[in-house]
């Protein structure tokens, strides 16, 4: 789309002053208001910060276990499945691995929302509805977030390791420093005539107050860094966890490989259903018509001479058998894009369409003359028009009907816009998307181009049917 849809103009030209703005809520007692945090807010803050602290001093020590389990078990049955693949039964094991690395994967997940992490959700290869085991197993094998959950199952463990170590040490550093008066006086520092080296600092040992007194600076050091410290190895182990586990351009392209996928399922299923369809409704209608069209014309030609009255009367039946047939195959051609939308496009299809349909419709262009949508989009809007206009012809006991084609800009998306067909009727309503209703069939085709179906349909006050498709810039 290259040109701005014309203007429309509505049955009324004033425009209505905006609401007033709702009045701002005062702020609650002992908030503080504008003018400064409350009494109270310095108390939150270090309870808060204190929380934070206990979370990734947690996240740290209980990330060692994990990983542990982790590693044995992967490392065991990737093994054991790589060693048995030649005889078949590595296969299952190997798949097997993938589920336990799932299992840790999502451990994990949690782990990281509790410290407070966002984490989005995570899509899985999921098979075909009806595919064979043999295309399950492909399928899990070649997952590729199955595959990093089980790198960082393998990954994660060395970097547990020595996260662990250090914040157990430090933990220890502190506690053994800021207890020193404690246990020095009964400790031994060594010969009284040869001090003591403290990080690089010579102690004398003549007695325990000056080694006591060294090991409390320490250890008040190492208490005081703690908290940057377990702070810092907290988020090297969750981001590797964000890396490998919640990487939000992975699940994007895992998301959207999914859905092509599930696309391309429905595109085969909808092309198989509607060839079965179209082959169903040729043979019970206009086939049989014709087979008793030939049959009426060769027994008029063989009573042309000696009965041209009754002749005469078959010839008028087959002229009947042909304009019936005639009208089964308009009927048909409904859901088969016709020559004038390849020829002319969208917009004069839908105005033919709506000439041709049996209650009367009010057809609306909002485009401006000669543009054309891509054919794809051309295509399913012209299909969802036609399946909707034969749904209130046949379901709806609607007096009148309109159809509105218009491009719209993409609210998320500024330069692109959105084709958007809206067919609208004054029935009965109560149309619903649902399973054993073709409206579900319009969301599929829909769907394969990346569109959109809604429907408002309230019993008794008619129904609303739109969609939506993208269609460039």
């Amino acid at each position: 789309m290259t040109s701005d849809p014309t203007l429309v103009m509505t049955s009324s030209g004033s425009t209505a002053p905006p609401p007033p703005a709702p009045p701002a809520p005062a702020p609650p007692p002992g908030s503080g208001g504008p003018h400064g945090p409350a009494p109270g807010d310095g108390d939150r803050e270090r309870r808060s910060r204190l929380r934070r602290f206990g979370d990734d001093l947690l996240y740290v020590l209980v990330g060692f276990p994990v990983a542990l389990a982790s590693f044995i078990a992967l490392v065991t049955l990737l093994s054991l499945g790589v060693s048995l693949v030649i005889l078949v039964v590595g296969v299952p094991i190997l798949v097997l691995s993938l589920y336990v690395a799932r299992l840790f994967a999502g451990i994990e997940r949690s782990r990281l929302r509790l410290r407070g992490e966002r984490i989005g959700p995570v899509v899985y290869a999921e098979s075909a509805p009806g595919a064979t085991w043999s295309r399950r197993v492909l399928d899990r094998l070649t997952d590729r977030q199955a595959w990093l959950d089980v790198l960082h199952g393998l990954v994660a463990f060395p970097l547990a390791t020595a996260t662990w170590s250090l914040l157990v040490s430090w933990i220890a550093s502190a506690a053994l420093g800021i207890t020193a008066f404690a246990w020095a006086p009964y400790a031994t520092f060594g010969d009284a005539n040869d001090p003591v080296t403290l990080f690089f600092i010579e102690v004398p040992t003549d007695s325990w107050v000056g080694p006591a007194a060294a090991i409390t600076a320490i250890g008040v050091f190492f208490a005081a860094t703690l908290w940057p410290v377990a702070r810092g190895l907290a988020a090297a182990q969750a981001g590797l966890a964000r890396l490998l586990l919640a990487n939000d351009t992975v699940a994007r392209l895992q998301a959207r490989v999914e859905d092509l996928r599930r696309r391309q399922h429905a595109a085969a299923a909808t092309d198989v259903t509607d060839r079965q369809r179209l082959e169903r409704d040729i043979h019970d209608g206009p086939q049989q018509r014709l087979v008793r069209l030939g049959m009426d014309l060769a027994a008029a030609e063989r009573r042309l001479g000696e009965d041209p009255d009754g002749a005469r009367e078959l010839l008028a039946e087959a002229r009947q058998q042909t304009n019936a047939a005639l009208a089964e195959l308009r009927l048909l051609s409904r859901g088969i894009a016709p020559p004038l939308l390849t020829d002319r496009g969208l917009a004069a299809a839908l105005a033919d369409l709506g000439t041709r349909s049996v209650v009367p419709v009010d057809v609306t262009i909002r485009l401006r003359e000669g543009d054309r949508l891509p054919t794809p989009v051309e295509n399913a809007l012209y299909f969802t028009a036609a399946e909707t206009l034969a749904n209130v012809a046949k379901h709806a006991g609607a007096t009148r009907a309109s159809v509105e084609l218009e491009a719209v800009a993409t609210p998320d998306a500024p330069g692109r816009r959105l084709a958007r067909l809206s067919v609208a009727d004054d029935g009965r309503g109560g149309a619903v998307v649902g399973a054993g209703h073709g409206l579900v069939g319009l969301r599929t085709r829909l769907e394969l181009v990346d569109g959109t179906l809604r429907v408002d349909s309230p019993p008794g006050a008619g129904t609303l049917v739109v969609a939506e498709v993208p269609c460039g810039s």
